[in-house]
């Protein structure tokens, strides 16, 4: 008998709650205590799996099943080859779907989504954390992607004949996306300066990475808490322009990630508040970073029941001049290059 490695409905994003797993080894995640406690808060879960870890998918995916747990598959290839989905990996991370999706129908289970995280590639991401020349590059389109010519029209076929391909077999999908997109008018500057294909391919949801932690933190002192809210809610804001109901946001960070280095909230009450915020500007879809984070900083019902209780004061920030100088920074930069690059 086939199993899904999901116990709620994927397309639905009404008050929907998950939590991402990016770093914890799936034995842990798959761990009695670790699924009781996802299960108690109402949580679904995306995981990440890489190629050392897909065969342990199965036996997660079997106890996620059997502990009522919703459970999306989130793939990330080599570090060498990018690690996140991008236009220049567009046929390794293909590969790697497909890959995932045998692992499983092997042991007669079947995916119920699969997450596609839309970003540069890792070490262009790091350098233009760092500042200087590696931010030059990125904004510059230069190694960071393929926002140009036939690679970045193959890249976009690519993802979306993988998407299409993912729900024929009935298989929802969602793309996790740098906020800077949402930026974007017509001519997708943003998309194509980052190679992160967010248009064309048919994704079924789209969540856009509203870290407020890491807004504030990776500004090094140039923004507060006040300027990063203030930035969520205009983002969460514009997901629903442009996305409408598909649209999602993540929020965060309570623990670190791939970079090693990532912000993290002070306290739950700065998630209970970033909640409240995405919930005034119509966004019920949320999903928190990370996982790891919540079982390191215990106790770790308090950052869940932030997360998962209904917000009691749900208002909308008033703009600070900081973040608007911010938000008109962004658009100006994504209206330059996409008329740079319209010629392709």
């Amino acid at each position: 008998m086939t199993r899904e490695c999901s116990g709620g409905d994927p397309g639905s994003g009404r008050n929907r709650r998950r939590i991402w797993s990016e770093l914890l080894p799936l034995e842990v995640v798959r761990a009695p205590r670790t699924l009781a406690l996802l299960r108690r808060h109402g949580l679904e879960l995306s995981v990440a799996v890489r190629p050392e870890t897909a065969a342990g998918l199965p036996d997660l995916a079997a106890a996620c099943a059997d502990a009522g747990v919703a459970v999306a598959v989130w793939p990330m290839i080599e570090d060498e080859a990018g690690r996140w989905a991008s236009a220049g990996n567009a046929a390794a991370f293909g590969a790697f779907v497909a890959r995932l999706l045998e692992v499983l129908d092997a042991r007669g289970l079947a995916a119920a989504e699969v997450v596609f995280d839309l970003e540069p590639p890792i070490e262009h991401v790091r350098r233009a954390l760092a500042g200087g020349r590696g931010a030059l590059e990125l904004l510059c389109g230069g190694r960071a992607g393929a926002g140009v010519g036939p690679l970045w029209r193959d890249a976009e076929r690519a993802y979306a004949g993988v998407a299409a391909a993912l729900h024929a077999r009935g298989v929802a999908t969602s793309a996790a996306i740098v906020p800077l997109v949402l930026a974007d008018g017509p001519s997708r500057g943003w998309e194509r300066l980052l190679g992160t294909p967010v248009s064309a391919p048919p994704w079924g949801r789209v969540g856009a990475m509203l870290y407020t932690s890491l807004l504030e933190g990776y500004s090094r002192g140039a923004l507060g808490r006040a300027d990063a809210v203030a930035l969520l809610a205009s983002g969460c804001r514009a997901a629903v322009r442009r996305f409408g109901s598909r649209a999602g946001v993540s929020l965060g960070a309570v623990g670190t990630g791939a970079l090693g280095d990532e912000p993290v909230y002070r306290s739950p009450d700065e998630l209970r508040e970033d909640v409240a915020v995405a919930v005034a500007a119509g966004v019920p879809d949320l999903a928190l970073f990370d996982l790891g984070g919540v079982l390191a900083r215990p106790p770790a019902d308090a950052w869940l029941e932030a997360f998962v209780s209904p917000p009691m004061d749900a208002r909308l920030p008033r703009a600070t001049l900081r973040a608007r100088g911010v938000a008109a920074a962004a658009a100006l930069v994504g209206r330059a290059a996409g008329c740079a690059r319209r010629s392709d």
